[in-house]
């Protein structure tokens, strides 16, 4: 703790004493921080959303040429609004970025995370691009990272080699440093970059290694003429709703309740250091005036629980620490093909989309349970699916329906209304067949596959008052079938209401109740059989955030919830507070103490931490533990940028931290992370 304290000091004095004038927009930073705060969040999508939404900070999109493709590309724009915006564009035109706020249905909060992907500019010329002009006028950089637990790991004990080949899983191949490498480089409508990773436990060069365990790498061109968009390497798709196609960014259920609806019909490049949910190979979207063609081919290797004739799983953590681990790298292969065509005029969008996927000569069959008899079990298998839309002035409808190899369908529908300029509301009706089977499906539902899934979702934003915002949706779903951990067929209701004050000034308040009752598998007071029960979980949040001056702001955030079912009763809380300090327009420094005590890992809270640039974490803690983290972001220059997070969690309940190979001996563990960004302009 000692040593915590005191790195965090000398750092804040060594920037506070170096800092210098480099200001940039970051407050569409908040949307994603407002993202990885859900329960649901899917982190990795929120990193890659974080990398696109970068890009386009850096070529913000030009007004007075906007498409309703690109800004459909920005995920805090309803499909209404975008509707609104392109319409005053062509009733009034554009001279300046600030009248937007005068676009109706656009909030002034959605008007500041919109502001740095727009400008106003000249209408932009196709000309030729020129090699001399790529090597002089192109933007590049290079990110280093490297992270590191400062207490040691079981899995990291220096044993003698006997001990080591004798119990060959009992420990980690390699350092306990986490490594990566990103390269990027942009020029107009081109774009090219590289990532490397190696995770901690992971070998950098040994018998097993020659460098890095993880390698990505994407090209990209755009807007020549009916050639859209081009991807040679690794890159992600998503097609209408998602019911058959989708390894992008996808929104579930958040306070931004109109969003759920998929709306970006992309291909998109991969370049992170993610390891799952991308496709590798050759994409290209054809455009010809209303319509577009996209094609993709892929060949990837997986990591995965294979024999010379059979898959029983994909292994996606990512993780080749142990010698279990290498048996399953790059064990099976996935082939994948396809296309979508889409045909789209200001109010009417229809779109067909097919994949078809192999494995590699290899049948998928999974070990068979009695909750995953309708898994897919197939060499090879596709998906076919019809996405609609229907634009109004105050309504717009839209929806995909699917249907697999075998016949089984899959539909979800949205209807989105503004009645008011006040009031949004959406409901949703979604019906995943118990068997329908899409490996690479990614859409809305409460759990994490596209299959044996009905339920009505209905979400309503409202600006009762002035200043004052009311989030609230209800979830009613069903299971028509046994899930992982239920052993029979389930229903639930999943319920979230928020509160937010936000007056002009200092101060904002805002306070959110989420309930959820669903089926779980519990024992019998005797062990003797398994019981299917029914549980409630409340989660209550409450937030108050004041900016003292320019420099200081604060934020408070009490969280607690409680657990219940037939024989149980849990509960938890924890208290957090976040001071943000900005001595100078190019260094922030945020410094955060938790306080956390639940009765069990079932009443465990989540909270999203501030991170450095692409990493964002969102750690559940239980029992009963303090938390002290700080996080340094600091331009040191036009081309130097520097980010470093400490953080050190203690434990006061248990004498130990961790499990198995992650196990630490005492009470404290200690992180730090930094980052390094260069750039070359």
């Amino acid at each position: 703790m000692k040593t915590l304290i005191c790195t965090i000091i000398l750092s804040l004095n060594f920037f506070w004493l170096t800092a210098q004038e480099n200001s940039i927009n970051n407050d569409w930073l908040n949307y994603l921080e407002e993202l990885a705060e859900a329960e649901d969040a899917d982190i990795n999508s929120i990193e890659q959303l974080f990398d696109d939404l970068s890009y386009i900070s850096e070529k913000p999109f030009n007004l007075k040429t906007i498409t309703k493709t690109e800004l459909e590309r920005l995920p805090f724009l309803n499909a209404l609004q975008i509707e609104n915006l392109l319409y005053y564009i062509y009733k009034y035109g554009i001279a300046d970025i600030h009248e937007l706020k005068n676009v109706e249905e656009l909030d002034m909060k959605t008007f500041t995370y919109l502001l740095p992907f727009v400008c106003v500019g000249g209408k932009d010329e196709m000309t030729p691009l020129k090699l001399k002009d790529a090597l002089r006028y192109g933007k590049q950089e290079i990110i280093l990272r490297t992270d590191r637990t400062v207490q040691q790991k079981a899995g990291y004990k220096q044993v003698s080699e006997d001990e080591r080949a004798a119990k060959p899983n009992k420990y980690y191949i390699g350092d306990p440093q986490y490594m990566s490498l990103r390269y990027g480089y942009r020029y107009r409508d081109i774009q090219f970059g590289f990532a490397a990773e190696k995770d901690a436990g992971e070998a950098f060069w040994n018998k097993h290694y020659r460098g890095f365990d993880h390698y990505a790498f994407n090209f990209n061109l755009k807007n020549r003429g009916v050639l859209d968009d081009l991807h040679i390497g690794d890159y992600r798709l998503a097609f209408g709703q998602g019911l058959v196609v989708n390894t992008n960014f996808s929104m579930g259920k958040t306070t931004f309740i109109s969003n759920i609806a998929q709306t970006n019909e992309s291909i998109k490049r991969h370049a992170s250091t993610n390891e799952n949910g991308y496709f590798r190979g050759l994409a290209g979207n054809l455009k010809f005036g209303n319509m577009n063609v996209t094609i993709f081919g892929s060949h990837r290797l997986h990591d995965a629980n294979t024999d010379s004739t059979t898959i029983y799983s994909f292994k996606t953590d990512g993780y080749n620490r142990t010698e279990n681990d290498l048996e399953k790298r790059h064990a099976a292969t996935i082939n994948a093909g396809g296309g979508h065509i889409r045909w789209r005029t200001s109010n009417i969008n229809m779109g067909l989309t097919g994949v078809y996927y192999s494995f590699g000569g290899k049948q998928l069959n999974p070990q068979p349970h009695t909750y995953n008899i309708f898994y897919l079990r197939e060499k090879n298998f596709f998906n076919t699916g019809i996405n609609y839309g229907f634009l109004a002035k105050r309504f717009v409808f839209q929806g995909e329906t699917a249907i697999d190899g075998a016949g089984k369908t899959a539909t979800v529908n949205n209807l989105l209304l503004n009645p008011a300029s006040s009031v949004e509301w959406i409901i949703s009706y979604r019906n995943y067949a118990r068997d329908y089977n899409a490996f690479y499906a990614k859409a809305f539902s409460e759990s994490a596959t596209v299959q044996n899934e009905s339920g009505i979702y209905s979400g309503v934003k409202l600006n009762p008052l002035k200043f004052w915002e009311l989030s609230a949706y209800i979830d009613v779903f069903r299971y028509p079938w046994l899930k992982y951990g239920i052993d029979a067929p389930s229903e639930g209701i999943d319920k979230l209401a928020q509160l937010t004050f936000n007056p002009p000034g200092r101060w904002e308040f805002q306070a959110q109740y989420r309930h959820k009752q669903k089926g779980k598998n519990r024992t019998s007071g005797d062990g003797r059989e398994t019981l299917t029960d029914m549980y409630d979980h409340h989660r209550c949040r409450l937030r108050i955030s004041t900016n003292i001056n320019q420099m200081f702001q604060i934020k408070t955030q009490v969280n607690y919830n409680n657990y219940s079912n037939s024989e149980t009763y849990e509960q938890g809380f924890a208290i957090t507070e976040l001071l943000t300090v900005t001595p100078a327009p190019n260094l922030i420094i945020d410094a955060c103490a938790g306080y956390y005590n639940t009765e069990s890992y079932t009443t465990r809270i989540n909270i999203y931490e501030k991170n450095i640039l692409y990493a964002f974490s969102f750690p559940g803690y239980y029992g009963e533990s303090l938390r002290l983290y700080s996080v340094i972001k600091w331009n040191a220059s036009k081309l130097l940028a520097i980010h470093m997070k400490v953080g050190n969690i203690r434990h006061l309940d248990r004498e130990t931290s961790g499990s198995d190979l992650e196990q630490i001996d005492g009470r404290d563990k200690t992180d730090i992370n930094l980052l390094a960004k260069y750039s070359l302009l």
